[in-house]
């Protein structure tokens, strides 16, 4: 059995603080080490217990939050297999995900944008009928191969939501919303142990839980929260195409379409630093 592995960090039992990654004061990266470690070790805590419920196959981990580079790479289980580096360069969203996989988690989740949930952001239209935060567009497009997403894990409000796409799934609630910034939660080891028996569950049920699928016709946009239309969508029948084409406009997917591969992109705008920008405006 192949398990694919999608984490973000605001799920986490502890954080209720978005990530300052521009602020290199000691403090800050004082919490940022601790928030890297937390998120390690819940993702550590599900693949124990994916590996106590018998998978031997590929289990590859996409480090997806921010940087792509939040969890502590020498510290992976080393089960694992992890996919990192900057995400606005990557060649997709979810890479490697496709047919070859026999089950997703969803690690770490936050709720949809507009909901009450922990540092709640990001909210995907479908079909002006589905609405979803990042997790459900992990679900979304791993049942485009026909994958099912059988564990997600963060605070009540995003397992609910997942929940209510995938009623079968597994969920770890870590901690309780009280606000966008307030949270009841588990210590680690409480938090690790609610994760590694989910995810145990969620592998021995595996052919107990479908893949969360959307038929197409496709008009899909982001939005502020559930309820909304894009007032920008694109349309297209073949879903992750279209997603592909949404995402590609903050991302710099064709860079992987190229020969060859530019490491220094030029002078093209979409790709640089501020700094380099402000170079460019005062040689004007």
């Amino acid at each position: 059995m192949n398990l694919y592995i999608h984490t973000d960090i605001e799920g986490i039992a502890g954080m209720v603080h978005f990530e300052k990654r521009d602020d290199d004061s000691p403090r800050n990266w004082s919490i940022r080490q601790r928030m890297f470690r937390l998120l390690t070790d819940e993702v550590n805590a599900s693949i124990e217990g994916a590996l106590d419920a018998g998978v031997n196959g590929t289990i590859l981990v996409n480090d997806a939050h921010g940087s792509g580079y939040s969890i502590i790479f020498e510290d992976l289980n080393p089960a694992a297999r992890i996919i990192h580096g900057p995400l606005t360069r990557q060649p997709f969203w979810t890479p490697k995900l496709d047919e070859s996989f026999d089950a997703l988690f969803c690690v770490a989740q936050h709720a949809m944008a507009g909901t009450n949930g922990v540092l709640a952001h990001s909210c995907w239209c479908v079909n002006e009928e589905y609405w979803f935060g990042e997790g459900g567009m992990a679900m979304a497009l791993a049942g485009y191969y026909d994958v099912p997403a059988v564990l997600i894990t963060g605070d009540d409000t995003v397992c609910a939501q997942c929940q209510d796409l995938v009623p079968e799934m597994e969920a770890a609630v870590v901690k309780e919303a009280l606000s966008p910034f307030n949270a009841v939660s588990m210590t680690p080891p409480e938090a690790q142990q609610t994760i590694r028996d989910a995810a145990r569950r969620a592998i021995e049920r595996v052919g107990e839980i479908e893949p969360f699928k959307i038929e197409g016709p496709y008009r899909i946009g982001l939005v502020s929260g559930p309820g909304q239309i894009p007032s920008n969508p694109l349309e297209g029948d073949d879903f992750r195409e279209v997603v592909y084409e949404i995402l590609v406009r903050n991302y710099h997917y064709d860079l992987q379409q190229q020969d060859p591969w530019p490491i220094e992109p030029g002078r093209n705008q979409a790709f640089l630093t501020k700094g380099q920008l402000r170079r460019l405006e005062e040689e004007k």
